[in-house]
């Protein structure tokens, strides 16, 4: 992924674009993602005008290295974005788009600070690389991403042992116990008035997890596309539940996928 260095009293860092905001007639504000610096809130002077210093201009989801300048107020200035990785896919296939903005916004909305997140950085890039090949990106690349970065930050329940006791789980007569607000996964003692999971759900997502593009092991995981539709969509609905548990509001990103012309890829 490379990492930091100096040049000439700047900062080049590889960075993702997280989010854009326009400001007077040709500036930006971009939220940018970087494996040594955290998040970055920086000031692109001339963005939308300089295409010698922004070749290929600034879309969310476009990685490259970033040239950042020493700022006296709250926001960094960014000097020069070079893309290191094609991006143009972004502006061809909507689908495409639809993952990489919802990646990036998921990213920006759990992320904060400025403290190094190597590993969140490595598996964002991952995931955007594959959301733009159509022949790798599905909808388990989602859930992949969502139970990895939750998992990274510390903020991934229990999903194989009781969040009470630490007892293995096993399941009931309606599935395995669970609850987002009590950590997630509990034994039959704990988990009495708990809503209940499939357990096929549950080693869905420990998979995905052992399958993680920037993790190791995995052999013998169930598969996402071996799932059966509705442990595929049991799987997006507790995803989906995980992670409002620590948002104020909805991600804006998801209204996309409604627009796409065919089935939204996050049904499942």
């Amino acid at each position: 992924m490379g990492s930091e260095r100096s040049e000439q009293g700047a900062a080049v860092t590889p960075a993702v674009v997280l989010r854009t905001r326009a400001y007077r007639e040709a500036d930006l504000v971009v939220i940018l993602l970087t494996p040594t610096l955290g998040k970055v809130d920086a000031f692109a002077r001339a963005a939308r005008r300089s295409h010698k210093r922004f070749p290929g201009g600034l879309p969310v989801g476009g990685r490259g290295e970033a040239v950042l300048g020493r700022g006296r107020g709250s926001l960094t200035p960014l000097d020069r974005f070079s893309p290191t990785t094609e991006h143009s896919r972004l502006g061809r296939d909507l689908e495409a788009f639809a993952y990489v903005n919802y990646l990036c916004e998921l990213s920006d909305r759990l992320l904060g600070g400025s403290a190094a997140d190597p590993t969140s950085f490595a598996l964002l890039c991952d995931a955007i690389e594959t959301a733009l090949d159509p022949d790798a990106r599905d909808p388990g690349t989602l859930r992949r991403f969502e139970l990895s970065l939750l998992h990274s930050l510390g903020l991934l329940p229990a999903l194989a042992s009781c969040s009470v006791c630490g007892d293995p789980v096993l399941a009931g007569r309606d599935g395995v116990p669970f609850s987002t607000g009590r950590g997630g996964a509990l034994c039959l003692a704990h988990g009495r008035g708990a809503g209940r999971v499939d357990p096929a759900v549950l080693e869905l997502a420990e998979g995905l997890l052992a399958t993680s593009i920037v993790g190791s092991g995995g052999e013998g995981a169930p598969r996402y596309a071996d799932a059966e539709p509705p442990i595929r969509r049991s799987l997006r609905d507790l995803c989906s539940e995980l992670i409002q548990a620590q948002l104020r509001s909805p991600l804006r990103s998801l209204a996309f996928f409604a627009q796409l012309p065919r089935t939204p890829p996050v049904s499942e």
